[in-house]
């Protein structure tokens, strides 16, 4: 059976073709099972790969159930791949400026606006971090002046992950993760160690990265949607309102990627961008050992 994907680039900078985070979309995967999905995300060795596995028809069009897999395990929620997602059922449904897309961590609605998609995130929450600055900064290769402790938090606004706010741009830019301090202080149960720096800028803007592991190794992601998120979800616990952020991110990694950040007048979040398709094909199925 052949097999039809999508290629595109989501928390993209206009006029740049090989910025934001590249995303592959299988838009009609449903006959696949769990471990092809997983097996077709290793081939394709994105930070996530997206697949299409029911889509909506009629007064429905617009919905779609989707699962979201990086090279090594599956994701309840993830923010690019949700955005780039969207951009591609919508042209299934005739192009709808609407969609809303069903994974694991619920449903998500995502709207067309003149910046590309964005995504409304779920209510987040929050619980301590046990590490120390001290624990968390050797961790990130840094001196423990440059982590702001009190404002490190575990947050959840569909993915768990570890949010620390670093004193400058400039710790941000210094990072160099050390991948076994890091599965002692950064690892969410269930989830392979992360953790989302950032620092304010100037006013409205911040320059933030995440880091995971992957074996022995530390990865870094061009841009990630669901820390977006809830960094979102931290600003309205601190009582943000009515606030827009803009979210530089990627450059360390060449892909500089920009992230939109709202959160609004009752403290919803909201994670938009610019998509841009480019590419796409039809991959032939191999059955054989599944």
């Amino acid at each position: 059976m052949d097999l039809s994907f999508r290629l595109l680039n989501v928390f993209a900078i206009e006029g740049d073709p090989f910025s934001g985070n590249p995303l592959c979309v299988f838009p009609a995967a449903g006959g696949l099972s769990d471990d092809e999905m997983l097996a077709w995300a290793r081939q394709f060795n994105l930070s996530e790969s997206a697949f299409v596995t029911s889509l909506g028809a009629g007064e429905a069009a617009g919905e779609a159930q989707v699962r979201i897999f990086t090279p090594g395990h599956e994701m309840p929620f993830a923010g690019h791949p949700t955005l780039g997602t969207a951009e591609v059922v919508a042209g299934q449904a005739g192009g709808v400026d609407q969609v809303h897309l069903t994974m694991p961590a619920g449903r998500i609605p995502v709207v067309r606006t003149e910046q590309g998609w964005r995504l409304a995130a779920r209510p987040a929450t929050l619980r301590e971090v046990a590490a120390s600055g001290a624990e968390l900064a050797a961790a990130l290769g840094l001196d423990e002046a440059s982590v702001v402790r009190q404002d490190a938090a575990w947050v959840d606004a569909g993915v768990e992950q570890l949010v620390v706010r670093l004193a400058s741009a400039e710790a941000v830019r210094a990072c160099s993760p050390v991948a076994a301090q890091m599965v002692e202080h950064m690892t969410s149960p269930g989830r392979p160690p992360h953790v989302y720096v950032w620092a304010w800028t100037e006013p409205g803007q911040l320059e933030a990265r995440l880091f995971y592991t992957q074996g022995q190794s530390v990865l870094e992601d061009p841009a990630t949607g669901s820390a977006c998120a809830n960094l979102g979800g931290w600003l309205a616990t601190r009582g943000a309102r009515g606030v827009s952020v803009c979210v530089s991110q990627g450059a360390a990694v060449g892909r500089p990627s920009r992230l939109l950040l709202d959160v609004d007048s009752d403290g919803g979040v909201h994670v938009g961008g610019l998509v841009r398709v480019v590419g796409g094909g039809v991959c032939t199925r191999q059955t054989a050992g599944f």
